[in-house]
């Protein structure tokens, strides 16, 4: 890990922790081992975890210069959180990374190389793999009614490669190839800083869900490109951070489900049907 001072740094890795002492350590170790060129901050903002999380990252802040800590005494949500860090950002690119990730070699700074030629992108997302070296499908469009009316009907699993009635997840795109996309999963997003600070970071009205996919639609409404780039690769343990309160995390999915189309899509007749929709249909996804 190169030293920096504030006036030199290239990245902010921004990470929002829970619980997270399991996966922490993991996250941090995989950047400062996998990153030799890059002046780069680690800004890891602390919902009040009850477990070891913030022993584990005391002893970084006490050993290191470069990982910088934040403690919340309340569980302030995901979205306020990453405000938090993003309006503590120095760098030129920020890069928005869950703790339940591994970075690669290399992965910084392709992500990096390919934001400093694409001038037409404000953002870009690497490949997502399983522990077992397998792509997660980690590319969605922004979705619509009907969108939601095809998960609901199952329509989506019936015809899993339409990209009619299964868009929204877009099974059908291989997840191995360069492309443009609507809304890559924020659990490894990097974002050039002019842009992240031109729409004013994450909506602070979602708690935890949607903030990601109305973050990527601010970013393209103010006329940017988001591509996914599988060069770069890294490793996320999918939904781990959900599954420690799955049952409150699905409450919680639903209304900022409600608070996204609302925002964009308001209909009086069709925002009260995917409200019952979600209600309707939480037992059957827990």
């Amino acid at each position: 890990m190169p030293a920096q001072s504030e006036n030199n740094i290239l990245l902010s890795v921004i990470i929002v922790t829970w619980n997270s002492a399991a996966e922490i350590e993991h996250c941090i170790n995989s950047i400062i081992h996998h990153n030799v060129n890059i002046p780069v901050e680690i800004i890891v903002v602390d919902n009040a975890s009850k477990d070891k999380t913030r022993s584990i990252l005391k002893n970084y802040s006490v050993q290191t210069d470069f990982v910088k800590i934040i403690l919340n005494d309340d569980n302030k949500g995901y979205t306020l959180a990453n405000n938090q860090g993003i309006n503590e950002a120095k760098g030129e690119f920020v890069l928005l990374l869950n703790p339940d990730t591994k970075i690669t070699d290399g992965a910084l700074e392709k992500m990096i190389e390919f934001l400093l030629v694409s001038s037409d992108a404000g953002a870009v997302a690497p490949q997502l793999l399983n522990e077992d070296y397998t792509i997660q499908k980690s590319c969605r469009t922004f979705p619509t009614y009907w969108d939601m009316f095809c998960e609901f009907s199952l329509l989506s699993k019936i015809f899993p490669m339409s990209n009619t009635f299964a868009r929204w997840k877009m099974n059908y795109f291989s997840h191995n190839e360069l492309a443009e996309v609507e809304q890559p999963m924020a659990a490894a997003l990097m974002i050039k800083k002019n842009v992240l600070d031109k729409v004013q970071g994450f909506d602070e009205r979602y708690k935890m869900f949607f903030n990601d996919v109305d973050l990527c639609k601010s970013i393209v409404d103010a006329g940017y490109k988001i591509y996914f780039y599988p060069e770069s690769k890294i490793f996320h343990i999918k939904g781990a951070s959900i599954y420690k309160d799955r049952k409150n995390m699905l409450r919680v999915w639903n209304d900022d489900c409600i608070k996204y189309f609302k925002k964009y899509y308001n209909n009086f007749l069709l925002t009260p049907l995917l409200s019952v929709g979600l209600k309707l249909s939480l037992p059957f996804r827990r």
